[in-house]
Formats: C-alpha cells, sequence, structure tokens
C-alpha cells in the first residue's frame, strides 16, 4: 500500500540546530575559526547606554557576510534568505523563535552610525592579522593590481557642473586636480554634447566617474578598485576603491597599498610585481626608495624611434662638463628637461655640415634624450633576467583570479550602493570574504572530510580487547584440530596398507 505523508506542522521542535548544518559546510568552519566578538568593542562607543537594546551588531556583520560569501546583492533577500535557512539563522546567531533583522536597519545604520566609524575597515583588518597569525600570510612578496567596477548610476543621469568662479580660475583649478599624465579621461559625446569627469558630473552618484578600460570597450561609470595581494597565500592586503581611475591612480593606491601593509601589520615587503601599467620611472623611483624592488616589465621603446640613426649609447657622456660626445667629434649640451625627460641637442650649425648627418638624425639638429629617473629604470630592468621576476609575473594572474572571483560569485560585477562612503563597505567586507575563504582552506588542510573522519573513529576490529583474549584460545584450538587430522589421516593410511 503507498503511503501519503499528510503536511502539518508539530507544536513543539525538538532538534540542535547545529545538528543540521554539515560539519565541513563553510559557514561551520568559520564559526570554528574566527571570532566575531570583537566588533562589539568596536562599535560600543557608537551606541547610547540608555534606551532600547539594538540589534547585536555582530549580527548584521554576520549576516552581511553570509550575503558576500553566497552573492546575495539585496538586502531584502538576503533577510528573506537568512528568515528561511537553518544554517544561516545558526551562524548569525538566530534561533528559530527570534525575528530577523529588517533591512532597513541595515540602511540606517550604513548612513548613519558606522558611516564614518570605519567599522569595515576594522573587519578587514582583523581578518588579515588572523591570517598572519595562523602563518599563512609571508608578506615579503606582493602584487598590485586594479580593476573598473560598474557604479550603480547611469550615463544619463550626468549633468553639467555649475561654476561658481571666474572661468579662467575653474579651468586653473580643474587642471591642477586633474593631470593630464594621470587622469585618462577621453570625454564621452551624448546627443550632441560632450561630457568629462572636468565638467559634469552624474546627480545619482556624484562621486563615480566616466571611464572605460580600453579603447576598444564601452564609456560608463564606474569606480576604480585597488588590491594588493600576497603572493604566497593569495591574501589580500590591502583594498581600495576611489572614484578616479587610470593608471596614474592605480599606482598611487598601489604605493599607499605598500605604506599601509609596513604600518598596520608590520610587514617587510621586498618585491613587489605588477602589469606594464605600473612600469612608468616615477613609481619605480617611490618604490625603491620605500626599500622594495619592482617587478614590472619595463620595455625600452627608445630603439623603434631611433632605428637607421646613431643610437643613444653611441654618444659619450662627460659627466664633469655635463655634455654627450656624438661619435663625429661635436657636442651637445643641455637644452632642458620636463617632468620625464633630460634633453641633450647639438648646435643647428654642425648638424647642418655634418656628413654623417643622415645616419645620425631626421631633424635641423641631433638631441639625445633620457628619462630623470634613468637609473631606476635600468636598475628595474636587470631584474627581468631574474628568477624573483619571472615568478612574480606569474603570480599576477592570481590577483586577475581574485577580482574574477569577487566579479562573477560575490557580486562586484557592479556596485549595489551609491556614495564612495558606501561603496567602499561592499569592497572591504568582499576582500574581507575573500581571505575568510583562503584562511579556513589553510586551517582545515590537514583535517579529514567528515566521511573519513567517521572511519576512522571506528573501532578497530584487529586491535579490539576481546579478539587479544580470545586470539591465544583460537591458536590452540586450531593446533588441536590440525594435529587430530593428522592422526586421522594416519589411521587411515595403516588401514590401507
Amino acid at each position: 500500500m503507498i503511503g501519503k505523508k499528510e503536511k502539518g506542522e508539530p507544536t513543539f521542535h525538538y532538534f540542535h540546530m547545529a545538528n543540521l548544518v554539515p560539519d565541513d559546510h563553510i559557514l561551520k568552519v568559520i564559526d570554528k575559526h574566527i571570532d566575531f566578538s570583537f566588533i562589539r568593542e568596536r562599535v560600543r562607543h557608537l551606541y547610547s547606554h540608555t534606551g532600547r537594546p539594538s540589534v547585536d551588531p555582530e549580527v548584521m556583520v554576520r549576516m552581511l557576510l553570509v550575503g558576500y560569501l553566497f552573492g546575495i546583492t539585496s538586502e531584502r533577500r538576503l533577510c528573506e534568505e537568512v528568515a528561511m535557512h537553518i544554517g544561516y539563522r545558526w551562524f548569525v546567531g538566530l534561533n528559530m523563535e527570534d525575528a530577523v533583522p529588517d533591512h532597513s536597519t541595515f540602511s540606517k545604520n550604513r548612513h548613519g552610525r558606522f558611516r564614518e566609524s570605519g567599522l569595515w575597515e576594522e573587519v578587514f583588518d582583523e581578518v588579515v592579522r588572523r591570517c598572519m597569525e595562523a602563518g599563512l600570510v609571508r608578506g615579503k612578496h606582493v602584487t598590485a593590481d586594479g580593476t573598473l567596477v560598474e557604479a550603480n548610476a547611469s550615463l544619463n543621469s550626468m549633468e553639467q557642473v555649475v561654476v561658481e568662479m571666474k572661468p579662467g580660475e575653474y579651468l586653473r583649478k580643474v587642471k591642477e586636480e586633474n593631470p593630464i599624465e594621470e587622469v585618462e579621461d577621453e570625454g564621452f559625446r551624448k546627443k550632441g554634447t560632450k561630457m568629462s569627469n572636468s565638467t559634469h558630473r552624474s546627480t545619482t552618484d556624484p562621486d563615480a566617474r566616466i571611464a572605460r578600460k580600453s579603447d576598444f570597450s564601452d564609456t560608463k561609470l564606474a569606480y576604480q578598485v585597488s588590491y594588493l595581494m600576497d603572493n604566497s597565500s593569495r591574501v589580500i592586503l590591502d583594498a581600495v576603491v576611489t572614484g578616479e581611475a587610470g593608471r596614474g591612480v592605480e599606482m598611487e593606491q598601489a604605493l599607499a597599498g605598500l605604506d599601509r601593509a609596513k604600518w598596520k601589520y608590520r610587514l617587510e615587503v621586498e618585491t613587489l610585481g605588477g602589469d606594464k601599467g605600473y612600469a612608468a620611472g616615477g613609481f619605480i623611483r617611490q618604490t625603491y626608495s620605500m626599500g622594495v624592488v619592482p617587478h614590472v616589465p619595463v620595455y625600452d621603446t627608445r630603439s623603434e624611434h631611433d632605428k637607421g640613426i646613431y643610437p643613444i649609447e653611441a654618444f659619450t657622456y662627460d659627466s664633469e662638463k655635463d655634455l654627450f660626445t656624438c661619435p663625429q667629434g661635436k657636442q651637445l649640451k643641455y637644452h632642458g628637461k620636463n617632468h620625464r625627460q633630460v634633453t641633450y641637442r647639438a648646435s643647428m650649425k654642425d648638424c647642418v655640415c655634418c656628413q654623417a648627418r643622415s645616419e645620425c638624425t631626421r631633424d635641423r639638429a641631433r638631441s639625445v634624450s633620457f628619462h630623470i629617473y634613468h637609473e631606476y629604470i635600468e636598475r628595474a630592468k636587470e631584474e627581468k633576467k631574474t628568477v624573483g621576476y619571472k615568478l612574480s609575473q606569474r603570480c599576477r594572474k592570481k590577483i586577475e583570479e581574485l577580482f574574477g572571483e569577487a566579479k562573477e560569485l560575490m557580486g562586484m560585477r557592479r556596485m549595489k550602493f551609491r556614495g564612495r562612503a558606501t561603496v567602499k563597505e561592499q569592497i572591504l567586507l568582499t576582500a574581507a570574504a575573500q581571505n575568510i575563504k583562503r584562511l579556513i582552506r589553510y586551517l582545515e588542510r590537514g583535517v579529514p572530510k567528515p566521511a573519513v573522519a567517521v572511519c576512522a573513529a571506528r573501532p578497530d576490529h584487529e586491535n579490539s580487547p576481546v579478539k587479544a583474549f580470545l586470539k591465544p584460545i583460537l591458536a590452540l584450538l586450531e593446533d588441536f584440530f590440525d594435529k587430530l587430522l593428522l592422526n586421522v589421516n594416519s589411521a587411515k593410511v595403516f588401514c590401507l596398507k
């Protein structure tokens, strides 16, 4: 007879929530190894000593961590999932009878109490310290990189900036705040009007900026996210989000991340890896000045421009007179320098009548130039021959994988908040969740899986006390029957004879 289960709900439930969560579930492993009680002490000064008790801040942070771990970008949906999921309830510290905090509670605390408290930095830093205490982070060799994350705003929200000063003063201020070499802003044309970061702002998210990854990608409002990663463990040591985008911003954040890693965690970084976007003379010099060796791909493009004419190596430099001498014996004197290049130029009279002019220059007079940080660049080029440089370049794919993990699995492909103060929460907690994954995997690498542990916990029948007692008796019985069988066979043989 086929059975039928009638739907019904008992009056009382008798079970332990922890028993329903598998031992190898990520939330149970996190709860086993990481103590979040420090959150209450970090935010105690933000609460009044009187009045009605608030929602436990540790419960809020645990709920947010669940959202980032499982890619739940909507806080309304997060509250619904926690209400339905027993494992989520157990991890955040709620019983079956407890009410789940309303989604508006997160918004009120994010925009009010926690806005300038530095709580999210504290959570991120605490996770990094736990990784260091466990021996996961070495901190000797690191890699820096950045990525663009689309803002939660549309280009249709762009409006022209209202200028409250004279045009000349405004343009001068814009030029000072947005140097050409640091901001890659080619503008965006819409409905016949060219918009750029210097003339327009989004009314939806004023902190977002117009940016695009390359000349072949779409222009959009975005934020620049920068990571500093420990090469050996893939632990994120620094996570920063800025509105401005470009190579200059990435280099600036990489240097700031090195400084924070030194003073926050007392790390002694030896090498810094990066892609070709970090191969700038100023960045290389500053990296060396911090006692860190830059492992960046520096390419010499000078040979391409000097193809067919005398290279700079053919000229002799006199340090005492500060001039170059060409292969024909003519002098090239100091001509000037800018923020990048130092130039030496020959006299036009010497070059006009020179027989080797066609082999030396395509201009009216030959000039040679080199970067103002030429010595540091040459040192970085020599590093390309070392084994350490090759290892650093291999580790670049690890930090790209971290960005891919955050975007594809943890909801960082598009910002879910608006404004840099609140966007920072998403970036820091996403990076903290990624570090937690690395940490628990490291701590659990020697722990057997539940099935293996169950098999190991079974009694060993070979060495059990009962068998130890019966073993000699069984041996005697076996010997007795062997002898008895031998006597019987002997009697049969005698009778046959």
